[in-house]
């Protein structure tokens, strides 16, 4: 039984192509190396060639003989480039329509049509033959770009993206579609940008938050030194290791939004160095490397962190060749205290609303150390009343813990659920589902008005404040760690240095002066 490939046309390194899909075989792999031009998407885990009637040619030349070719999903630019949006008149009927007549010189008898479903949520439904093709592929990441000068919070999807992401962005307002540049547009502010990246991160997708204003020359030098560098091509030894460490990262079930930052760094980091392949590249040059793009372009201590992490775990996976990752230095960071609210400025936020869901909705967020999107997330079946618990699932790094919950508290719940009867989220919307994190921010604010506290802190701050407290009344750090799911001592240790516990006994020695 000959193997299947689909085609569909992406918009890929701001140009389009005709990516290549197909489940993996050497041959395959082989026969599409083969074709000239042809290169590799870590974003979109496919080959692809350049959009043109003679490279689409090429490619049903050069597969037809050896696997059934799907053209069904090559839609026009137009079609490819339009977001799905809740107007969409696409029903569940209809299939897929493909591009354009292609010249008579194509032979289709090998060939194959079938049909796909788009609805207007985004989502494909296909039949079984097809639909592993998409099952590899993840959804997202997201980029925000902050023009706080323009007052405008741009996003830009960089992957596969759900229709109901932008239902939920027509939620803030006027939002715009740049079909141009493929950007939403929507008017900026500190609310809409803290609960939108809140959603797609519940969601598993990453979000990528670029705030700092770059000059255009330099955006244009940063965009000249990057097109060169990512026209080079890739070797066999390189194509291989970026196999290597997708495995390794799904194997090791490290997020989506890891798998999704580091493959494309690696990629990158393997066209700078081509035709060298990575065995050969040595710690010198991968300095030269970092202060040559990253450093003299001005790119952030984080992303250098980042693209450190990606090549020192590359390189202890695949065998050292002249690279030591011990050796690697990573940039020194400044680290900034969290902020946090004194015990009696917690009790005016915790006391500020008389609404029963608003209040219990704060009071379970600092009494248990919550993340916004972990009180969201609280199912009536992970609140243990015998045993006096809250069961967390899945908070970050898909870290699942269990924090006690006081009998203050559960005398709230028992009030709550009596009095609202929620179905299936503790803390659930006027409709039912579960409430959203813009309004567990709404709420959060509020509350801090009516205390009449000035601080411009955001919900994090209540679970600061809970650690600190806990820290100042005692508690190890050890069991603060546990109670926050920190992987680390490290990032607990941080709220030492905020908490009084301390510092109450220190002498100021201004005390000892004669002053007047």
């Amino acid at each position: 039984m000959k193997k299947r490939i689909q085609l569909k046309r992406i918009f890929h390194r701001d140009k389009w192509c005709i990516a290549i899909y197909f489940d993996y075989d050497e041959k395959l792999k082989g026969l599409v190396m083969s074709i000239p031009g042809s290169a590799f998407s870590i974003t979109n885990k496919c080959f692809y060639v350049g959009d043109s009637e003679e490279n689409l040619k090429l490619v049903l030349k050069t597969l037809k003989d050896v696997a059934d070719v799907d053209i069904t999903f090559l839609v026009s630019k137009e079609k490819a480039s339009d977001p799905i949006t809740a107007d969409s008149d696409i029903t569940e009927t209809e299939s897929t329509t493909p591009i354009r007549e292609v010249s008579d010189e194509v032979d289709f008898n090998n060939i194959s049509m079938s049909k796909t479903v788009l609805n207007i949520t985004g989502t494909r439904h296909e039949s079984f033959e097809t639909q592993d093709i998409y099952e590899r592929g993840d959804f997202g990441p997201v980029e925000f770009r902050i023009s706080e000068k323009e007052g405008l919070l741009v996003i830009r999807f960089l992957g596969r993206y759900d229709g109901e992401w932008i239902r939920e962005m027509r939620t803030y307002g006027n939002c715009q579609f740049d079909k141009k540049r493929k950007e939403w547009l929507l008017q900026w502010s500190k609310l809409t940008c803290d609960s939108l990246s809140d959603y797609f991160t519940v969601q598993g997708i990453g979000v990528n938050v670029k705030k700092q204003v770059v000059n255009e020359e330099l955006k244009a030098e940063r965009k000249a030194s990057g097109d060169e560098i990512r026209a080079k091509g890739l070797g066999k030894n390189a194509l291989e290791g970026l196999d290597a460490m997708a495995m390794f990262l799904d194997e090791n079930r490290y997020s989506s939004r890891t798998r999704e930052s580091y493959l494309p760094m690696l990629e990158f980091f393997f066209r700078y160095f081509s035709p060298k392949e990575p065995q050969e590249i040595t710690e010198k040059e991968i300095s030269y490397f970092i202060y040559d793009f990253i450093i003299r372009l001005g790119y952030s201590a984080s992303y250098q962190n980042q693209l450190v992490s990606a090549i020192k775990t590359f390189y202890a996976i695949s065998g050292r060749g002249n690279v030591d990752p011990e050796l690697l230095e990573r940039p020194r960071r400044g680290r900034a205290l969290p902020k946090v609210f004194s015990k009696d400025e917690v009790s005016m936020i915790l006391n500020s609303t008389r609404n029963m869901k608003h209040k219990l909705l704060l009071w379970m967020i600092y009494s248990c150390g919550l993340r916004r999107s972990e009180v969201t997330n609280i199912r009536l079946t992970d609140l243990d009343r015998e045993r006096g618990i809250l069961h967390i699932k899945e908070g970050k790094g898909r870290v699942d813990r269990i924090v006690p919950v006081s009998e203050k508290v559960w005398q709230k719940i028992d009030e709550y659920i009596s009095g609202y009867g929620p179905r299936e989220y503790l803390f659930e919307g006027q409709t039912g589902g579960r409430y959203s994190s813009e309004s567990v921010y709404r709420v959060f604010k509020d509350a801090l008005l009516k205390a009449g506290i000035k601080k411009d802190v955001g919900v994090h701050s209540l679970r600061h404040s809970y650690a600190t407290h806990l820290h100042e009344s005692g508690l190890d750090i050890r069991y603060i760690q546990e109670l926050l799911g920190h992987k680390s001592t490290r990032t607990t240790e941080i709220y030492t240095h905020v908490s009084r516990r301390n510092l109450v006994a220190v002498r100021s020695p201004i005390e000892d002066l004669d002053l007047k």
